[in-house]
């Protein structure tokens, strides 16, 4: 196994086009890092250079200690697993698992115990004969997996290698990813436009957009530290509530936007003394909005306003309350035993210890 590196790496595809712009990152031996955004922002296209499927523009990219910038994907000792399974249609799983071997001239007999090996791991040993039309899509992603597995390399990457399964089939195979990684203790690049699967599977998460690097960091770390805005929104399920208002000083600091006026604690003055009349935005995630009577605890941080309910979402064990302050709408994710119901003026009550504050112009967090 071997760590990764990637050094100010840019990708071309013509002058007026740039893929990825100074990308940089290392990556540890038996780490699993996730890159996670929008549809093209660029996360396929740095998997894809690692790969050698694509040629960088600018920058050095190295596999343990050597850099391959040059080196052919053949010789780069990794495996690719992708999104559409690549498995060839007249062969049996057997053979489809077992085919880079043969052409590296393995024995048959070691082929053999290979390949078994890497099934029975996978769950899939009784499929071995079959072709891939008599396979389920989640017996068809586990083959994909096995004949990763079976070339034993360096590095595995994984091109959004769940997105063709239904959501049930997906936990299941990010569990047994996740899993996987663990046994098989090697290095694992994960590219998804699921931001679920970026928290519950990475080691650390590098946030995308555009090309450019937002943030990389623990799974907690985006979730709890974003450092812009757009890390804010993107990561969380629901998404953050993000609201546009000003800094106003009134007996202390309130926030503002012009139809909801939120006070702030204490901790707060140092922070945002110099935005005072100046526009901010606010974030706070649905989760540290509760409904009145349901806040324990948070007397010191609390603030509570009133809104109109506009959608309710019962899931299960909670409920999604959408209301709007008049100039943005919001989500609460609230207790399930709540009664609130559409057109009804609910009272909910915010924990501002909670509270994240970015930058009206750079968008960036605002650091104590």
């Amino acid at each position: 196994m071997a760590s990764v590196a990637l050094n100010n790496v840019y990708k071309y595809f013509d002058k007026n086009t740039v893929a990825v712009k100074d990308f940089s990152i290392d990556i540890k031996d038996k780490e699993l890092i996730v890159l996670v955004g929008p549809s093209g922002c660029g996360k396929s296209t740095i998997l894809r250079m690692i790969a050698g499927l694509e040629d960088i523009s600018e920058g050095d990219l190295y596999i343990g200690d050597k850099r391959v910038n040059n080196v052919p994907p053949k010789d780069r000792d990794i495996a690719m697993v992708f999104q559409n399974y690549a498995l060839y249609p007249h062969m049996t799983v057997f053979e489809n698992m077992s085919f880079g071997l043969k052409l590296r001239k393995r024995p048959k007999a070691e082929i053999k115990q290979i390949v078994e090996k890497a099934a029975d791991i996978l769950g899939i040993k009784d499929l071995l004969g079959r072709k891939p039309k008599a396979l389920s899509g989640g017996q068809r992603q586990r083959v994909a997996l096995g004949r990763a597995i079976v070339r034993n390399p360096q590095v595995f990457l994984f091109d959004e290698p769940l997105s063709n399964l239904d959501a049930k089939l997906r936990v299941q195979m990010r569990t047994e990813i996740s899993k996987l990684h663990r046994r098989l203790e090697t290095t694992i690049i994960y590219v998804t436009h699921d931001q679920v699967e970026a928290m519950t599977m990475g080691d650390r998460i590098v946030v995308m957009k555009d090309g450019v690097v937002q943030q990389i960091d623990t799974p907690l770390g985006v979730y709890n530290f974003p450092q812009n805005r757009f890390v804010a929104g993107f990561i969380g399920s629901p998404a953050m509530n993000i609201l546009d208002g000003k800094i106003n000083k009134d007996s202390g600091l309130w926030f503002d936007d012009g139809k909801l006026q939120l006070k702030l604690p204490v901790k707060y003055e140092e922070r945002l003394s110099g935005y005072v009349d100046k526009q901010v935005s606010f974030g706070i995630r649905p989760e540290d909005i509760y409904e009145a009577g349901f806040a324990h605890g948070l007397e010191e941080t609390a603030v509570e306003a009133s809104f109109t309910v506009e959608v309710v979402e019962p899931m299960g064990n909670e409920i999604f309350l959408y209301v709007s302050t008049g100039s943005h709408p919001m989500v609460a994710r609230i207790d399930a035993h709540s009664q609130a119901a559409i057109g009804q003026k609910v009272n909910l009550v915010f924990n501002m210890a909670k509270a994240h504050f970015f930058d009206a112009e750079t968008e960036e967090a605002i650091e104590t």
